[in-house]
């Protein structure tokens, strides 16, 4: 049998401090990758998430009034009563210092239908001379241009 060196007290301190050089090394792994200082594997799926999220904003048709207008799609319209009330808490929301995200969810989730969004956006280019689209895009985060068109997606299509 092969005889097993036996580790003297110089080479046992020099492989504690490897050691414990590695978990402070993995410790502040940790503290960089919570601060968004590293990105993790995690972190890139969700960034490509909000990305795409943002990319779809951008490309999608969804908040062209002409959405609204095109022949035969039969939906449930919103009513000018309603849109109105929308229009307004979405400038509120953003406008002035800051965004109203949690009021931005609430119009959005309110609506009946995808045409819906086209009919607000519509009715808030018409009062504002805003684009609606562009004012969401400017006002909002990655994070919640997600949650917005996840918002939107769960809504039906007429």
């Amino acid at each position: 049998m092969a005889k097993v060196p036996e580790l003297k007290g110089g080479q046992m301190i020099t492989i504690a401090y490897f050691i414990g050089i590695l978990v402070i090394l993995f410790i502040v792994y940790k503290i960089l990758a919570a601060t968004g200082l590293v990105k993790t594997a995690a972190s890139k799926k969700i960034d490509a998430a909000e990305n795409a999220a943002v990319d779809t904003i951008r490309t999608s048709d969804i908040f062209d009034p002409e959405y609204a207008r095109e022949k035969g799609r039969k939906f449930l319209p919103l009513g000018t009563q309603k849109l109105a009330v929308y229009t307004e808490e979405l400038r509120k929301a953003l406008r002035g210092w800051g965004t109203d995200e949690e009021a931005i969810f609430v119009v959005f989730g309110n609506l009946y239908n995808k045409v819906n969004v086209s009919e607000l956006a519509a009715t808030y280019y018409d009062k504002y001379k805003v684009n609606l689209k562009t004012a969401l895009l400017n006002d909002l985060s990655k994070e919640d241009a997600a949650t917005l068109m996840a918002i939107i997606n769960k809504l039906p299509n007429n």
